[in-house]
């Protein structure tokens, strides 16, 4: 299971990398989501994924995920 701050950080670098959205669909790698789950999100959510991890990415992507499963 996934806890502490530093194994979170890792998950999202590992996702971050990969070439799959949750959605399935295909997305670039060094991106949180394909591009339409990203056009998606509001404006100001889709700013919040610039945030760096450790310094606001985490809680963007997770607001994220819940839009985007609403």
């Amino acid at each position: 299971m996934i806890g502490s701050t530093s194994e979170i950080a890792k998950q999202l670098i590992v996702e971050l990398k990969a070439r799959k959205c949750i959605c399935g669909s295909v997305k670039n790698a060094g991106h949180t989501f394909c591009s339409e789950c990203y056009y998606t999100l509001p404006s100001n959510m889709r700013k919040d994924l610039y945030d760096r991890i450790g310094q606001g990415y985490e809680a963007a992507y997770a607001r994220a995920i819940v839009y985007l499963k609403e």
